[in-house]
């Protein structure tokens, strides 16, 4: 009996664990993951395995577990995703990431995937909603004073009479201040549809002025502003130029521009860039048609280099990307069929633009860019296709940096066209922005040729303008004037041409765009 009680009493015990066992594995079993998240984290890297433009940098997707990154916000986690895609192509010059980011760290460069409420894709270019409507930017020089950085043309700030170089001494009462406390009352101020500034600076001969602002749409025009300086006898033009783009779909403003150049014989070129994050590639090339010599009609402007799956054209998964209008229509039909993606040309032969000159200046041997680091994008590709040819010369201007720092643009040779995922427009870096002589490894930015200061307290194109001056001075056309006076004159603000104070974005910033990609070749 006591046998038998025993081998019950075991058996029992045998089943427990093992019935719990079992029900311990089962619970430790991963249920397969179908969820949208885990769909969109598998896609991006099978997307990116096919036509990231470092494709080749990238492990097996047997060794790339996407799970890892299920959980959390969909945007946050899918942009780690891409960060961690970015970190296998390292750049030999700098021994970092290709999209390496200094000002965010954390951040991809270039690469991103954007939430499904900003899937459309900007082709307009307006800037009606740069400075809240009212097309004013501010920034804080040091701790003297805060300066009206650059005014919107067409836009309310500038009809009242706003220009760069003022300085702001109220708003809407309050005496402005160097303080964090007063940039956040600045932001909020101007959260309102009206708004009232008192302003002075050289361009008001320092005299205080009242301007009421109300806030309104209107359409920008990105040529800023236009002039002709006489310097020995020669006629220099200057422009400055806000951002590729243009309004009502022609570059009115820019070809009038150059045809007052024209009229006017001008023999030099200054371009100023200094804030110009790029947008619109088909202005960027006329822009440079505009600025080349006669003499290099018809040669190669610039190239579009993919990755060797993409060239080839084996990048299959692209056949699930139909190619849009900006309404969501089919832009092409092949044999009754929607064109996609996979449709597409992308041997470099096949994405290879030339020079097709037709009008503005036709004889200028060199150009000078005025740069900073906020110059991006389409105003790099800019620079960058006229270099082969023609004597480029970038002067630097310091925004933010110290005086020790090396001044570069930004460093974007990328550009895109969007991938949808599920309703998201994943941007993955896919071509680089080649020049005739194949350069185009300014990933960490382009380094300029002299350096001075921003000088956010005289306007654009006025001659002691240090960005402007310093051009002048390297051209060679004011040497004598400044070995005569060595300096350049005191301004009333305090400050002198030899003294350096950081500045800091206040209020509105530069727009950094992307390189779109809007006509795809067919094959």
């Amino acid at each position: 009996m006591l046998y038998k009680n025993t081998r019950r009493i075991l058996f029992l015990i045998v089943y427990c664990l093992f019935t719990h066992s079992c029900r311990k594995d089962l619970d430790n079993v991963q249920q397969p993951e179908n969820t949208e998240q885990k769909q969109v984290l598998d896609s991006i890297f099978l997307y990116a395995k096919q036509i990231y433009y470092w494709s080749d940098r990238l492990p097996k997707q047997a060794d790339f577990n996407t799970s890892k990154y299920t959980g959390g916000n969909d945007i946050a986690t899918y942009n780690k995703e891409i960060f961690d895609i970015a970190g296998y192509a390292i750049n030999p010059e700098t021994g970092k990431s290709y999209e390496f980011y200094q000002s965010s760290p954390a951040e991809t460069k270039f690469s991103i995937i954007l939430d499904k409420k900003g899937n459309s894709v900007q082709t307009d270019y307006k800037l009606t909603d740069i400075g809240n409507n009212y097309g004013i930017t501010m920034v804080a020089l040091g701790n003297i004073a805060i300066y009206i950085e650059y005014v919107i043309k067409n836009s309310p700030a500038e009809k009242a009479g706003i220009r760069r170089g003022m300085k702001v001494e109220e708003i809407n009462g309050r005496k402005g201040e160097n303080t964090a406390d007063f940039y956040k009352y600045i932001k909020n101020a101007f959260d309102f549809d009206k708004v009232e500034l008192t302003l002075n600076g050289k361009s008001n001969a320092y005299q205080s002025q009242k301007f009421s602002l109300k806030r309104s749409a209107y359409i920008s025009d990105p040529v800023n502003k236009v002039a002709i300086l006489k310097v020995n006898n020669t006629n220099v033009g200057y422009i400055s130029y806000l951002k590729f783009f243009s309004p009502r779909g022609q570059d009115e403003s820019l070809n009038n521009a150059f045809a007052y150049f024209n009229s006017n014989a001008v023999k030099e070129l200054i371009i100023d860039l200094r804030y110009n994050g790029g947008g619109d590639v088909t202005t960027c090339e006329n822009f440079a048609n505009i600025i080349a010599p006669q003499s290099i009609n018809g040669k190669i402007m610039r190239k579009e280099k993919y990755n060797s799956l993409m060239q080839s054209g084996g990048a299959n998964l692209l056949a699930k990307q139909p190619i849009l209008n900006d309404d969501g229509t089919p832009a092409l039909i092949i044999n009754g069929r929607v064109a996609t993606f996979a449709d597409g040309d992308y041997s470099l032969e096949g994405n290879t633009s030339f020079f097709k000159k037709s009008s503005g200046l036709n004889n200028l041997t060199r150009v000078y860019f005025i740069v900073s680091k906020k110059t991006a994008s389409a105003s790099e590709l800019l620079i960058n296709c006229l270099k082969p040819y023609m004597d480029v010369k970038l002067i630097g201007v310091r925004t933010s940096e110290t005086l020790i720092e090396p001044i570069k643009t930004f460093g974007k040779p990328i550009g895109f066209f969007p991938v949808i995922i599920k309703s998201y427009p994943l941007y993955l870096s896919l071509f680089q922005n080649l020049n005739a002589n194949n350069e185009g490894d300014y990933f960490d930015g382009m380094p300029t040729t002299i350096t001075t200061d921003d000088d956010v307290e005289t306007d654009f194109g006025e001659l002691e303008e240090k960005g402007l001056y310093t051009a002048l001075n390297d051209m060679g056309y004011i040497q004598k004037r400044i070995s005569a006076n060595n300096k350049l004159s005191k301004t009333k603000s305090g400050t002198t041409n030899n003294v350096y104070a950081p500045k800091t974005e206040v209020f509105g910033k530069t727009e950094y765009q992307r390189i779109i990609k809007s006509n795809i070749k067919l094959k």
